[in-house]
């Protein structure tokens, strides 16, 4: 199945890089357009100095590992976005279901959008400069967190576009609400966790947890203490919750394919 799938999202970067020109010029503008969000973080800081505590590399920290980790899912997860959307308006997605691979693996291969690359590298160059300016004492751990918390962080905004998705079962449209958490998400969680209320908190650790994209990680990475007394090594759990959370998106979108009516019954 993995070959499979390498297999169709080749075919797709084959396919988008034909016309070359028109790819590097929208991949440099989303790098660019996704670079001007930290700009205004740092412009923020040239007022404030500090947030929470927090310096501006503290939360460069937070910013690249929810960018690089949104990114990821962006260009993964791009069929269930708005590909997905006009798919089931369209009636297309009678075709999805007709093929042996299934429903979720047919959507998957979809669609991979490389240029999202823009956001990864920009993340990346963010993430670079926060690495590189704050005294983080590097361990084997430490070493082996940032990759797991990216990875986990992928996954769960990737589980979120699904759910988004499920819910066209029942809409036909992927609701706006979902990119609050998505894209609303990456850009709040940029943040530390400790300056939001107890409710948003809440949410963003257990109801919608993109909180163990980063904010975990970085408590852990910097040794630093939360205000409210979450403990650094939440950030090891930040794979499972990505799995659970992934098999809960999942489960979701076996129930939504049961509610499918094709366009043509």
């Amino acid at each position: 199945m993995l070959r499979l799938y390498l297999t169709l999202i080749g075919a797709r970067i084959r396919a988008q890089m034909q016309y070359k020109v028109s790819f590097w010029m929208e991949l440099v503008g989303f790098g660019l357009v996704t670079g001007l969000e930290f700009a205004a973080v740092a412009i923020l800081f040239a007022r404030f100095r500090a947030i929470g505590g927090w310096g501006i590399a503290e939360v460069a920290l937070l910013y690249g590992l929810a960018s690089v980790a949104f990114g990821i899912a962006e260009m993964a997860s791009r069929g269930f976005d708005s590909p997905f959307e006009r798919m089931m308006q369209q009636g297309a997605f009678d075709t999805i279901l007709i093929r042996p691979t299934g429903s979720f693996f047919g959507v998957l291969a979809s669609e991979f959008q490389l240029m999202r690359l823009g956001r990864i590298t920009q993340g990346l160059a963010v993430l670079g400069y926060a690495l590189a300016r704050l005294p983080i004492v590097w361990t084997p751990a430490r070493l082996l967190l940032l990759p797991l918390t990216v990875l986990a962080g992928a996954a769960i905004y990737c589980g979120l576009v699904v759910i988004g998705a499920t819910v066209c079962f029942w809409t036909i449209k992927t609701p706006e609400v979902i990119n609050v958490f998505t894209a609303g998400g990456a850009e709040a969680s940029s943040y530390p966790l400790s300056i939001y209320n107890g409710l948003v908190r809440g949410v963003f650790l257990f109801v919608v947890p993109i909180a163990f994209a980063n904010y975990p990680a970085a408590l852990y990475l910097l040794g630093r203490t939360d205000p409210f007394g979450l403990p650094g090594w939440l950030a090891w759990l930040a794979p499972l919750v990505a799995v659970l959370f992934c098999a809960l998106a999942l489960a979701f979108w076996r129930v939504g394919v049961t509610k499918y009516q094709s366009a043509g019954s």
